[in-house]
């Protein structure tokens, strides 16, 4: 009997799909997809293209000041290249919000004779209430934190063969601090003045509480202590207030004094006064006897506090006395005093006594500032940056027991540890990656903390410290979990908790170390983390969890050959609560894997241009800052940049459609990048033509391209594009060749102005341009014969494929008038499809506008003869602007060939 070939169809419902890349294309299950590329996986019902990014920000670092010398972006910022960047925000004074980015920059290159400027500079961008022009407003305004770093720290990570982190940022909630493995981490604060309204960075070249203040009693020329003198003008050693503006002493220094009741002290000898104690008055007898005095400098606009002075044991007889204290102080810095003291210590245990300090006052310094103070000789500095004080003790034993006690130790490190890791654990500062040198990678991998107790982040001390078993192991990635402060190591996990005051220190999970210093992220009480055999979650509770989405892709792909370790250490993640997506940007392979937890699908991006993603700031049209994913974009080569209009930026995922900065008219765009110049497919008569230029890599290495200028008959690339600032939009972007199959069909805008724009195809036939679309890919699970899979291993000879649309929306003005969709052919584990076309007619002419409502009248199919063979998979390639579809169903149709049904079928 001759069984006849049978028709087949394998329909794929897309109403509700997933990517699966646990396994290989061949283990996928039905019901998920393979590749699910470009896809808003915010809503469910089909699949619906990405609604794009927004543009954020452009960075300014040609109006950057502060420089030493001239700004070396003043005239070519268009060709640098940012590196790294970190959103904060802060609070300047009481009320006054401060936001913005730290972000580390490379200069460019002199190409008027050649030559690579491998240069980088710290500069801070921030945000906040300026006057300028004589108009009081919010203004952004750029400064410089460290410059003229040759290479090395801030070197691009690019060229960071161990992959370790170098940096991180964070904030306090009225300061911001930068750390470098190897330097002295920089403190930033902002001052607010009303009036003129101006908010000023306040930067701190070297962190921490600095050197102990000098302290000492008031003595007379024989070196007595005895009262000070009422009528004498030279009381002070000018030896005892040096500068305060200088390293040796950057806090300040005091004199505690003693006097009479009811008489004044001299005045001072440079004239003007007031030189009187203000509140000498108010201040008690003390009884006769042994006290104890210090005080503490601090600042009310960032929390900065410095070290605790030296104890100065202070004893009179006979009479008693009122107490005051003059000083000297860096104004710059501080403009707040702690001032302790200890009760009579015979009256208490003793010299024990001595050591309980508590807190007489917290005074402002301006209170009770005076201009000058006396001298027996010399003269007292002076500058706008230094200041004198008088203040006398106003309370008695019985009231001082009531009031605080100072519980910290005494003494801490002059500077805060020189690591590239930073963390806030309340009120704690965890400092990981610590090393002498920004090279030194042997390390013995110690994190260090800044006191439990005193609410500053930069108060270190040698107990605070945890030494883990592996030397070496240093943590390079903090990220909240919960309650819990976890610290990812290169081999595993710390887990630091704040316990009765203390910092309680848990290694766990050894051998589940990361993969680099940015491939963690926060989601609830959850954190995301990839090392090298996919991404894990770790729990508050020191679960460890399998994401197992994307394991095949993490091993498989990003992890292949010999330099995927370095790929890897350059993925950075990040959480967007504005959408409820977790992004994980693979900057090597231009690719970001999405995890919508809204829905629980897992979808990727490709073709993007983004170097680094992070958590961030932005305002939203209530003034309100939200939480954001920012991603940082630069020019694909920067030294081929002409167009002095272009800045790298900053871009966040669109929430919708219509979430964008740049509103078009009647326009509901879908866009890779948001921008004036990004309009519907090019319909002109395009001219090509060679187009070279180089760009010097991270290596300092000058490479040279040949790519394709493209202009047309008009002079004018799209008639959208009017000025420079438009054009300039373009550069990073994407151009596709709708009509083109195979390799050569995409290509990068490398320059662009009014005139054309450069890409970076060797060859590129313009064809039917479609730019900076949102690229979309679904490659479905592989063809089977029955639903019970009882039959998968038949032969089988798919034929050809249809698609389904719903919602297909052409009404905005500047929409695509061709909309193709391409069928794809996968063969097993093939990277590279067997077999793509789109739908054509009966005559073999391609159907130009294939995506409309309902099942296309037009199916693609798969060659004049099939496709022959076992484990196919079909897929779907879209590239459109300006058009919103959704694609809710494919069906592939196919023979079996009779021996085969015959062998299966039939006895």
């Amino acid at each position: 009997m001759q069984i006849p070939e049978s028709d087949v169809y394998w329909p794929y419902s897309l109403l509700k799909v997933s990517e699966n890349k646990s396994t290989a294309r061949t283990g996928v299950q039905p019901g998920s997809a393979h590749e699910l590329v470009g896809v808003n996986g915010a809503s469910e019902g089909g699949i619906e293209p990405f609604p794009g990014f927004r543009e954020m920000h452009r960075f300014r670092m040609d109006t950057a000041t502060g420089w030493s010398g001239s700004n070396p972006y003043s005239t070519a910022a268009h060709r640098s290249r940012v590196v790294d960047f970190w959103s904060f925000s802060v609070i300047a004074g009481a009320d006054k919000r401060v936001w913005g980015f730290v972000y580390v920059v490379r200069r460019p290159s002199d190409l008027s004779t050649p030559a690579c400027n491998n240069v980088y500079d710290l500069l801070l961008e921030y945000r906040a209430p300026q006057n300028t022009g004589g108009t009081s407003d919010i203004q952004w305004k750029t400064v410089v934190l460290r410059e003229s770093v040759n290479g090395g720290i801030l070197a691009d990570r690019g060229n960071n063969t161990a992959g370790g982190a170098v940096m991180s940022v964070e904030t306090t909630g009225k300061a911001l601090y930068i750390f470098e493995r190897g330097q002295s981490p920089v403190a930033v604060y902002f001052r607010y003045t009303a009036s003129p309204q101006t908010t000023d960075a306040v930067t701190i070249p070297a962190a921490g509480p600095g050197v102990v203040p000098a302290s000492r009693m008031f003595v007379n020329t024989s070196g007595a202590e005895v009262d000070f003198p009422t009528s004498a003008a030279n009381a002070h050693d000018s030896t005892w207030f040096p500068d305060p503006t200088v390293s040796t002493n950057a806090p300040g220094s005091v004199v505690f004094c003693r006097i009479a009741a009811g008489t004044t002290p001299a005045a001072g000898s440079g004239g003007g006064g007031p030189f009187a104690v203000s509140n000498l008055s108010t201040a008690p007898e003390l009884d006769e006897g042994a006290y104890t005095l210090a005080v503490q400098f601090e600042d009310s606009l960032s929390g900065r506090k410095s070290q605790l002075s030296t104890n100065v044991d202070f004893t009179f007889t006979g009479a008693d006395r009122q107490l005051f204290v003059d000083g000297i102080f860096n104004k710059s810095r501080f403009d707040t005093l702690n001032i302790y003291r200890s009760v009579k210590t015979q009256n208490a245990a003793g010299v024990y006594t001595g050591g309980i300090l508590q807190l007489d006052a917290k005074v402002s310094l301006s209170s009770y500032e005076v201009s000058d103070l006396p001298l027996r000789s010399g003269s007292l500095p002076s500058g706008p940056s230094i200041g004198y004080f008088r203040y006398a003790y106003q309370l008695k034993d019985a009231s001082l027991v009531m009031q605080d006690v100072f519980l910290d130790r005494p003494r801490y490190f002059q500077t805060m540890p020189k690591g590239g890791a930073g963390a806030i654990l309340d009120g704690s500062m965890l400092v990981g990656n610590i090393s002498e040198s920004a090279t030194d990678l042997t390390g013995t991998g110690e994190t260090r903390w800044s006191s439990s107790t005193e609410e500053s982040p930069e108060l270190f001390t040698e107990k605070g410290q945890y030494k883990p078993s592996n030397v070496g192991d240093a943590v390079t990635c903090f990220k909240r979990t919960g309650q819990v402060m976890t610290g990812f190591t290169r081999n595993g996990i710390y887990f630091f908790n704040k316990d009765n005051g203390f910092i309680r220190t848990t290694p766990g999970h050894q051998g589940f170390g990361i993969v680099g210093p940015y491939a963690a992220a926060s989601v609830g009480p959850v954190t995301y983390f990839m090392n090298y055999r996919g991404l894990k979650a770790v729990f508050t509770d020191g679960k460890l969890d399998d994401v197992q989405a994307i394991d095949d892709l993490v091993s498989e792909e990003w992890y292949s050959g010999t330099t995927g370790a370095q790929e890897l250490s350059k993925v950075s993640m990040a959480f967007d609560p504005a959408t409820l997506c977790l992004y994980i940007l693979n900057p090597t392979r231009q690719t970001a894997v999405q995890m919508w937890f809204s829905t629980g699908v897992v979808s990727e991006l490709q073709d993007m241009s983004f170097g680094k993603v992070t958590n961030g700031w932005w305002e939203d049209t209530d003034g309100q800052l939200v939480p954001r994913a920012l991603f940082v974009l630069n020019a694909p080569y920067p030294d081929a940049v002409t167009n002095i209009s272009f800045r790298p930026g900053v871009f966040m995922p669109s929430r919708t459609y219509g979430d964008k900065s740049y509103l078009e008219t009647g326009s509901n765009g879908v866009y890779m990048f948001d921008s004036a110049c990004v309009h519907a497919n090019q319909t002109d008569n395009l001219k090509t033509a060679s187009a070279s230029f180089s760009n010097y890599d991270v290596t300092c290495t000058q490479q040279s391209y040949t790519g394709t200028a493209i202009t047309d008959a008009a002079g004018i690339v799209n008639p959208f594009v009017t000025t420079a600032a438009e054009a300039a939009r373009m550069i990073g972007s994407w151009v596709y060749n709708a009509t083109l199959k195979g390799a050569g069909r995409r290509a990068r805008i490398v320059d662009s102005t009014t005139a054309q724009f450069v890409v970076d195809a060797v060859s590129y036939d313009p064809g039917y341009l479609v730019v900076d679309p949102i690229y979309m890919r679904w490659v479905g699970a592989p063809l089977r014969m029955t639903q019970d899979g009882s039959e998968e291993f038949v032969v089988k000879q798919p034929t050809s494929m249809g698609a389904t649309f719903s919602d297909v929306n052409t009404a905005a003005f500047k929409s695509s008038p061709i909309r193709i969709w391409t069928a794809l052919l996968y063969r097993a584990n093939d990277s590279t499809a067997l077999f793509e076309d789109s739908p054509r007619d009966t005559a073999g002419s391609l159907v130009t506008v294939s995506v409309v409502d309902g099942d296309t009248p037009s199916w693609a199919a798969f060659g004049k003869h099939s496709m022959r063979g076992q484990w196919f998979s079909p897929g779907v390639e879209i590239y459109l602007s300006n058009v919103r579809y959704r694609l809710i169903g494919v069906q592939v149709k196919g023979r079996m060939l009779a021996t085969d049904r015959t062998r299966r079928s039939y006895s």
